[in-house]
């Protein structure tokens, strides 16, 4: 306890003499820790209940430096507390916790600064449990105090030395203003004549922020030099096939000058009585003009520096207006070619947010092109990796897909890359609708099948009909004479039987090369579809198959009804065989649209994925005996009529067969 009353009367010594001033309330504290120190002589028990007087005091002396008006702490918990101290001390009760609990009080406040919490919230936690290691250690460690209170006072001279700093520095601003005004005032005639100068400069520059006439910015150039009081304006301009002239005020000779050729004029010429000064006006481009001033008072070697600098705006203005003009023109091209190709165009950044297109997009899409590509048109979903690589690895991509939610359409996509900078790449985007030239070359391709099978149709129907005639009368006369030698008649009945599948292959090969011919009318679906079922599924052989019919009333299509007969039996046939002749079919017919979409399902063994896009090809065939042209006439019927067909199939849970077939229109013709 002695210990700290001395280091804290060394404190306040050196505080009073280094601070110059009379804190009362810091002087103050030096009362509880003297009579603290007396009692601890005679009675350590008073003494512990005297000393929070000291962090009271303390307290006030904080919170007042702070600014703080009103404060709980020293005005009321602090005399509490004390109070408290003395109530258990005369009772006999434990008190010895009023200590640090008292020291601890002096944590919780208001802080000007960080660094003044940190100091003082890591003095009053060391002073603190310094207590519970050992009491006499607590008294000593309150001499730490002194540390945050000095640094409180370094602050303090601080800021009074900044405020000296500001007050010095004010007066030597006031000095130097009153200096600077002396030189201002003398130059402030000069700066105005300047500044006239200037700001005919600056109205030039101003006229090229956009595109404006030559005819006004020539006009602008000798009107501003004559309101800057020189008395005759010549301009002379030939550029780019571009020759004008404008003059102003008095220039004498004026005639002479203007049909006067100035190609020889390179630099500036100024006349012998200097009162004649001749410019170019030069561009990147080079000579592109003269600039020519009379004045009759002479010209200064001053006017002539501004004169060559007012030439060179006057030039830049000229340039760049005739700039203007051509890149206005540019664009004005660049934008109807941009719209008038039926090409889709958009430029993406690289998180393909759409910044400009063409109005060819828009039609393709069917819809106005906004925000992120993928979100405006979510059927372009699986093209997102692509568009992905072009930015990552700036490579131009040229693909074709045909998005399943545009059915039937087919679509030329090109991805080309556009670096601006290192960081920043652009993706242009081209997509042309190429369904039609799709199905152009899908058409010559089947012409070109159907001129070749026409011909090995005609040379098999020449060379190898007739054989089979014969061999199969051969197999008849044999079977004749074989009498009751069932072995022989067995075999010549196996070799009519297959004679007659080959002619009957034949036939059908004839019947798909030779030209379609059909007697199409209005047609009801719903009855060609009862008579297909019940010539593919009479009731006899449907013990093991159920049937499914969801057939709409009133759906008429413009057709050939025995060839869309000849469709949908051959599609049932098969349904049945690829259920081995037990199984569930399902047949629906609905309007979509402009169209009628009719649907026949089976549960059968299905079609392997592998080759299911070669099903409609001729002689193409899964089945051991099959012929391979079931399924190409089905498509060549459905094609012929305008429609089209398509395919699902799942190996081992069934098939579905889609088609599509246009309505009937009134005022079409009953023969095609």
């Amino acid at each position: 306890m002695g210990v700290f009353a001395v280091v804290w009367a060394i404190f306040l010594f050196i505080y009073y003499k280094v601070y110059k001033t009379k804190n009362t309330l810091l002087y103050l504290s030096a009362v509880p820790v003297v009579f603290s120190t007396l009692s601890g002589i005679f009675d350590t028990k008073i003494a512990d209940i005297i000393f929070p007087i000291f962090y009271w005091i303390l307290s006030v002396y904080l919170t007042k430096e702070t600014g703080t008006k009103i404060s709980v702490l020293p005005y009321i918990v602090y005399p509490v507390v004390i109070t408290a101290g003395f109530i258990l001390y005369f009772l006999g009760l434990e008190y010895s916790y009023i200590l640090p609990l008292s020291a601890f009080f002096l944590a919780v406040r208001k802080y000007q600064t960080e660094k003044e919490a940190v100091l003082w919230i890591a003095t009053i936690f060391i002073i603190c449990a310094s207590y519970f290691i050992d009491k006499n250690l607590f008294f000593i460690a309150n001499t730490l105090l002194v540390f945050p209170l000095i640094s409180d006072v370094l602050d303090v001279f601080q800021k009074d030395a900044e405020r000296e700093r500001n007050l010095y520095q004010s007066i030597f601003d006031g000095a130097v203003n009153t200096e600077l005004q002396r030189y201002h005032d003398e130059l402030n005639e000069q700066l105005s004549i300047t500044l006239r100068r200037q700001r005919e400069i600056f109205k030039l520059s101003n006229k090229t922020i956009k595109p404006v006439n030559l005819e006004d910015i020539l006009k602008n150039v000798v009107n501003g030099l004559l309101d800057l009081g020189y008395t005759g304006i010549l301009v002379k301009i030939e550029y780019k096939n571009i020759k004008l002239q404008h003059k102003g005020g008095f220039f004498p000779k004026m005639e002479l000058f203007l049909k006067e050729d100035y190609s020889y004029i390179d630099g500036i010429e100024i006349s012998e009585d200097e009162r004649f000064i001749f410019l170019p006006l030069l561009s990147d481009e080079g000579k592109i003009g003269i600039l020519g001033v009379y004045k009759k008072d002479g010209i200064s070697p001053s006017e002539v520096e501004y004169l060559r600098t007012y030439a060179n705006s006057v030039a830049i203005s000229i340039a760049k207006t005739v700039y203007f003009k051509e890149l206005g023109y540019l664009e004005s091209v660049l934008s109807k070619m941009f719209e008038s190709i039926d090409i889709g165009i958009a430029i993406l950044d690289d998180k393909f947010n759409i910044e400009t297109w063409n109005t060819a997009l828009e039609k393709i899409f069917g819809k106005k092109p906004e925000g992120n590509f993928f979100e405006a048109f979510p059927e372009m979903e699986s093209l997102k990796d692509k568009f992905k690589d072009v930015v990552k690895e700036r490579k131009t991509i040229d693909i074709t897909v045909s998005p399943l939610e545009k059915k039937g359409k087919t679509f030329r996509v090109k991805l080309i890359p556009l670096s601006l900078n290192e960081s920043t790449v652009k993706v242009v985007l081209f997509i042309e609708d190429i369904t039609e030239k799709v199905k152009l070359e899908a058409q010559l391709i089947e012409t070109e099948k159907h001129a070749v099978v026409g011909k090995l149709a005609a040379g098999l129907s020449h060379d190898i009909k007739n054989p089979l005639a014969s061999i199969a009368a051969s197999a008849f006369s044999i079977k004749r004479r074989a009498k009751d030698d069932e072995k022989i008649k067995k075999l010549a009945e196996n070799i009519e039987k297959n004679s007659s599948r080959a002619v009957d292959i034949i036939d059908k090969l004839l019947n798909y090369a030779k030209p379609s011919y059909y007697k199409k009318q209005k047609t009801d679906l719903k009855s060609v579809l009862e008579l297909s079922v019940e010539f593919s599924l009479p009731p006899s052989k449907r013990e093991k198959v159920i049937l499914e019919k969801n057939i709409q009333e009133e759906i008429f299509v413009y057709a050939d009804k025995n060839s869309l007969q000849q469709v949908f039996i051959n599609l049932i046939m098969n349904a049945i065989e690829a259920m081995n002749g037990g199984g569930k079919i399902s047949i629906t017919a609905t309007k979509n649209g402009e169209f009628a979409e009719i649907r026949i399902k089976d549960t059968g063994s299905g079609i392997p994925e592998e080759v299911l896009e070669n099903i409609f090809e001729p002689f193409f065939t899964t089945k051991e005996k099959g012929t391979g042209l079931g399924l190409s006439v089905v498509s060549k019927i459905i094609k012929d009529h305008n429609g089209y067909i398509d395919v699902k199939s799942i190996e081992g849970e069934g098939t579905e067969f889609i088609i599509n077939l246009p309505l009937y229109k009134d005022g079409g013709s009953d023969n095609e």
